[in-house]
């Protein structure tokens, strides 16, 4: 039984063999010859601004025209320039190469040791019960680390540091301060 799958890039139907399998056994939407292209793409040096419209925009990656629905909206209203579908498909694979790159390793015995030397975060001094949880998370805190993984970083606790959410994201790719 041969089975096949729409790409959504693409939009062509092809072998369910031609996507890239998850953990989970399911697939990822985005067929691989059109990850290969997204991903050896040259970049452009110069960023272009996208024309987008109060109902519609455009994935800087895929090219599609999309409802702003399909895009992450941001916290201060602004959306990510990459479509949800680019989110998960291409963004995840660059994460899991880099991490997969990185050298050292820690365990979670050594993270719960780390993250019990701080009652608050480091960077805006919240005590960790003042915090509010996002939904479907259980806990504030998140692993940052100091040096990031784009950047040449280890992935050993000596790397790591406990911080909230809200820190971790301010931060992104750059060192701590």
């Amino acid at each position: 039984m041969s089975r096949s799958k729409e790409c959504y890039r693409c939009r062509r139907e092809r072998p369910v063999s031609d996507f890239i399998e998850k953990k989970n056994g399911m697939t990822y939407g985005m067929c691989s010859p059109c990850l290969s292209d997204i991903l050896t793409a040259p970049r452009e040096g110069k960023k272009i601004r996208l024309p987008h419209t109060a109902t519609e925009r455009i994935c800087y990656l895929c090219k599609r025209t999309l409802p702003n629905g399909a895009f992450t909206r941001r916290s201060n209203g602004t959306y990510f320039s990459a479509c949800k579908d680019c989110n998960k498909n291409v963004f995840a694979h660059r994460r899991r190469a880099r991490m997969a790159e990185a050298e050292g390793s820690f365990t979670t015995a050594e993270w719960e040791a780390l993250r019990k030397q701080y009652d608050r975060c480091p960077d805006c001094g919240r005590r960790w019960k003042d915090i509010p949880v996002l939904p479907r998370k259980t806990s504030p805190i998140t692993r940052d680390h100091v040096i990031p993984i784009s950047k040449g970083g280890r992935n050993d606790i000596t790397n790591l540091r406990p911080v909230c959410y809200s820190c971790n994201s301010k931060k992104g790719d750059r060192p701590a301060a």
